[in-house]
């Protein structure tokens, strides 16, 4: 349910487990983790009868210089990073998260129900496959965008299903805001030097974007709603500014339909 100003999560979520996918555990998702045991801990001792159940997506491994912008340490290298981090907090914290060493892509699901699908990744390619997901989902979920430069970064979170999808205040998905990061070739490739991968992607951005992922789940689970919908920060500047629930806010930012007129031609 939604109204103009704050966004109220659905009630199921707080009697049965909460079901995420984290889609990458590179640079923000490896922060994001520790952080989503946190969670689930103080949800429990807040009284939800399970917590989060979390299934963690990515085929790499990790390499030497991960270790310095990503939260592996150098006894991982050549070890796949999601069943790194997922065997790493089961171990530490008594948890039953699943790890999928693998890609990602739009049927791996196969249509089954997801809370919170959050998206840690770097290329429009797997972003599309998230979007996918998404548009043809039946059940009512929120996919979770998270991405960022050298200093500055962005969380979108918006809500796909079926039975939400004609709702005006359905909080809009970040692929209908900027659809730019789902078009068009990839431009980025991976960085092979630990300096090249701190001059792309910063020191603090994904751990500053994994904290407003946790910021935003953290209260909007805790009080079971929330008046915003994503967050832009900027290390340099020291600034954040956030999207309000708010359907002029977001028409603001989607790109303005082109005119009839302006349209190709058919041949």
């Amino acid at each position: 349910m939604t109204t103009e100003n704050v966004h109220i999560l659905s009630e199921k979520l707080l009697h049965r487990a909460v079901e995420v996918h984290v889609i990458g555990c590179g640079g923000t998702g490896s922060q994001l983790l520790p952080r989503l045991a946190q969670l689930s801990k103080c949800m429990v001792a807040l009284g939800h009868p399970h917590g989060l159940n979390v299934h963690v997506w990515d085929a790499d491994t990790v390499s030497e210089h991960n270790c310095l912008r990503q939260n592996f340490l150098p006894c991982d290298v050549g070890r796949n990073k999601a069943s790194i981090m997922v065997n790493r907090l089961n171990i530490g914290h008594g948890l039953a998260w699943r790890d999928e060493p693998r890609l990602f892509t739009r049927d791996a699901l196969e249509h089954k129900s997801v809370d919170f699908i959050i998206g840690c990744v770097d290329s429009k390619a797997a972003r599309r496959e998230i979007e996918a997901f998404a548009l043809e989902s039946y059940h009512t979920g929120y996919w979770i965008d998270a991405g960022n430069d050298a200093v500055s970064g962005q969380v979108i979170v918006g809500q796909y299903g079926k039975a939400v999808a004609d709702n005006p205040m359905r909080l809009p998905l970040v692929s209908e805001l900027y659809p730019e990061i789902v078009t068009g070739p990839d431009d980025n490739s991976p960085s092979c030097s630990a300096r090249e991968s701190i001059l792309k992607q910063g020191l603090a951005t994904n751990a500053m974007a994994a904290t407003w992922i946790y910021g935003w789940l953290a209260e909007a689970l805790r009080h079971g709603q929330i008046n915003y919908s994503g967050i832009f920060f900027n290390l340099a500047t020291g600034r954040s500014s956030s999207i309000p629930v708010s359907k002029a806010a977001w028409d603001s930012i989607r790109p303005a339909p082109v005119a009839p007129d302006l349209l190709p031609k058919a041949a």
